[in-house]
């Protein structure tokens, strides 16, 4: 199947996992697609890679502009772009656009990575216009929330969806558990396909620490991570053990401001892997909070992938229901601590030493790339699902 164009509120860009998870897995399919269409200011936030730039069509809402936002400032601009009717009318100005660049074809193939209802609403009103066929993609679902106990959408956002799936030649998921709920919840199958990453050609050596011991955090400092990264660095109050964080942002948040907490700020991305052979372990913090449950439960974060093919230990720290959590455990290829008990974290540093246990996870690590979270059986999964 050949995609004539992209449909997202995310762009294909180095700077984000789901823009690496695009260009891992389907590779050198990217520069067959004609055009690739943003319709959040997401998308527009990271720099696109070059070699797509001219294939672009921006078509962000008014009042997602810089311009908008400075005028009536951002909570008005913002609480405008996410409107409903608003969003209803974009995406009938956006289908439109899209037709108008196939004016000589009848039927169009798109590939949609849907992280919110603009792409979606776009969709719909382009499949008025002229057929579509069209493989969804989705790493991320922003739209449902656990309250109350349950899971819920907002009004008419579900129906909307449902039919959005539904009406695909194909859904591809980000993890086992978005998999079983989408079949619970709309009668949908479903293909996983992680963000996957290779091993480095370097060898890797475990340290196997005796005395203290380093362990490295790499990726963002932001809500899905903060409440389980305050977890680790408060365990680490008398203990021999450094935790360094490598991050985007310009300082630590000061909760995270503490005794053994290193901030070692912003790395180039040819630097990370060789840096990540300097640790005995490597933090993988997932939120515990409620409000965050639809990221912990049902998101694989590319950097699970990236951990298990670097041949250091991973350390991840979450709720049970956690997808990565829930994983790592099942195939012992992690050390898992699936509550922010102050003991169960300590206890976790005490198997970072363990030169048995360190071996065993390491070596089903391995496995886990080989069979599943590389490139390559992931490329492969992506040709089974188009043929």
């Amino acid at each position: 199947m050949k995609f004539d164009f992209y449909l997202s509120e995310m762009s294909v860009t180095d700077s984000h996992g789901g823009g690496l998870t695009l260009q891992r897995v389907i590779g050198n399919q990217l520069n067959e697609i004609d055009y690739f269409v943003y319709v959040n200011r997401f998308a527009t936030a990271y720099p696109t890679i070059p070699e797509i730039q001219d294939k672009v069509i921006n078509l962000t809402s008014p009042w997602d502009s810089d311009i908008a936002r400075l005028i009536i400032g951002r909570t008005r601009a913002r609480n405008l772009s996410n409107n409903l009717s608003i969003i209803k009318l974009d995406a009938l100005n956006a289908a439109r656009t899209i037709s108008k660049k196939f004016a000589e074809s009848i039927g169009i193939n798109g590939l949609i990575c849907p992280q919110g209802l603009q792409s979606i609403y776009t969709l719909e009103a382009l499949k008025k216009i002229r057929p579509v066929k069209y493989i969804t993609w989705v790493m991320d679902d922003h739209l449902v929330k656990f309250e109350n106990g349950q899971w819920t959408y907002p009004a008419e956002t579900e129906a909307i969806l449902q039919k959005h799936m539904q009406q695909a030649e194909k859904v591809v998921v980000i993890s086992t558990g978005m998999q079983q709920f989408y079949l619970d919840r709309f009668n949908v199958k479903s293909t996983v396909l992680f963000g996957p990453a290779d091993p480095s050609k370097k060898e890797k050596v475990s340290r196997h620490p005796s005395s203290s011991i380093k362990i490295g955090y790499f990726g963002a400092v932001a809500a899905w991570q903060m409440d389980a990264l305050r977890a680790v660095a408060v365990a680490l109050d008398k203990t021999n053990t450094q935790l360094d964080i490598y991050s985007v942002i310009d300082r630590l948040p000061d909760e995270l401001c503490l005794e053994g907490v290193c901030f070692k700020g912003r790395l180039k991305q040819n630097e990370v892997v060789k840096t990540m052979q300097n640790y005995d372990a490597l933090l993988l913090p997932i939120s515990f909070l409620e409000k965050m449950r639809n990221m912990s439960e049902f998101n694989t974060a590319t950097k699970m992938s990236e951990y298990l093919a670097s041949g250091i230990p991973i350390f991840a720290i979450g709720p049970p229901y956690a997808s990565m959590i829930k994983y790592l455990k099942l195939h012992n290829a992690a050390i898992v601590v699936d509550s922010n008990d102050f003991l169960d974290i300590k206890n976790a540093f005490a198997q970072i030493s363990n030169p048995e246990i360190v071996d065993v996870i390491l070596r089903n690590a391995q496995q886990r790339v080989v069979v599943e979270t590389g490139i390559s059986p992931t490329r492969k999964r992506w040709h089974d699902l188009l043929s």
